[in-house]
């Protein structure tokens, strides 16, 4: 065993495999920052990142162990979904996902049952950060499982212990980064692109690593008598072609057809971003509903729930509201009482 190339591997397959966990915990700690939340603390989150993480190394060690009744070669195709996962990640560069419409906030403080101390709101806290890990966690085992076939001897204790090491690190940084924002936005401007290029590059030294291909051909031509030489690479030529282009298609068959099927936005809800409204800067809301309530019976105050949309940084911000009858609505912090009145007359017409 070269131990050096080991933690090298180690080292790459994990950070590659990880770095949307990193975001993931970025937000975990910023909630946790929010008004000294006590129901999540960085140490909930970090126990919770190693019971999800565990969790993931047992599901990858089940793999590794159906591996050792069948030749390690085949193993070696498992290469592929890294491969397909990463050109998954380039098409939605391509065609994007709709940003979800988000009408109401998280659900940091509704963890408290009772009080902020119980033991449920402590379990469930350390349950949602151990689920977001194994559920994200999929193209872990993904790579992990053909990784560890192709190991030998105490590889896969060294890949093993350098990931929980990674880990820790992992969560120092993310607490480290949630504190400085600039560093946070460039790491987020640039994400989407490197990351499909190292998924598509470990599955590529995975694939090669495992000798798949050339054992595959091996077999091919063995079957035929080697009648025909060169049949085997030709047949995993083909075959290969042919399942990258079917998933190609499925996954923007599938991005396309979730664009074409989310629901239009409700037309009686006013899109402020489209609006180019002034904001009151003398009234307060609480003027600004009382003209709006004068205006007529029809309208509803719904300052006591407030609204929530998700703005241009990615959080969410509350948004006050009145409503008409017809189901229109307008924010009283970014329209003046007339302009108010204005859009909702528009709407109700």
């Amino acid at each position: 065993m070269q131990f050096g190339k080991a933690v090298g591997v180690a080292c790459s397959s994990f950070a590659v495999t990880n770095i949307d966990n990193l975001f993931v915990l970025v937000t975990f700690f910023a909630e946790a920052s929010v008004n000294n939340n006590k129901t999540l603390t960085p140490f909930k989150i970090t126990l919770g990142q190693y019971i999800g993480f565990t969790i993931i190394i047992v599901i990858s060690m089940i793999g590794y162990g159906a591996s050792l009744v069948m030749p390690s070669e085949p193993i070696g195709f498992l290469g592929l979904l890294p491969i397909l996962l990463g050109t998954y990640k380039f098409i939605q560069l391509v065609v994007p996902e709709k940003e979800p419409r988000t009408e109401e906030g998280g659900e940091g403080g509704d963890m408290e049952i009772g009080t902020e101390h119980t033991i449920m709101a402590w379990f469930k806290s350390i349950f949602k950060v151990s689920l977001v890990t194994v559920v994200n966690g999929g193209d872990n085992i993904g790579t992990y499982v053909p990784l560890f076939a192709q190991a030998k001897g105490a590889e896969i204790a060294v890949y093993i212990v350098i990931y929980y090491i990674m880990l820790a690190l992992w969560c120092l940084s993310a607490f480290l980064v949630m504190k400085q924002k600039h560093i946070l936005q460039v790491a987020q401007k640039y994400a989407r692109v490197v990351i499909p290029v190292l998924y598509i590059g470990l599955g590529v030294y995975i694939t090669i690593k495992s000798s798949c291909y050339p054992w595959s051909i091996r077999q091919i031509n063995d079957s035929t008598g080697g009648d025909a030489r060169d049949l085997g690479a030709i047949i995993m030529g083909v075959a290969t072609t042919a399942v990258f282009l079917a998933c190609i298609g499925v996954m923007l068959w599938l991005g396309l057809r979730k664009r074409v099927s989310d629901p239009p936005p409700d037309v009686g809800e006013l899109d402020l971003r489209d609006l180019d409204a002034e904001r009151d800067r003398n009234g307060s809301p609480d003027n600004i509903r009382a003209e709006i309530r004068s205006q007529g019976p029809g309208f509803k105050d719904l300052g006591s729930k407030p609204m929530y949309r998700r703005g241009g940084s990615g959080g969410l911000s509350p948004k006050p509201i009145v409503q008409h009858e017809s189901g229109s609505s307008v924010n009283l912090f970014q329209l003046t009482p007339s302009r108010c009145i204005e859009h909702l007359d528009e709407a109700k017409g």
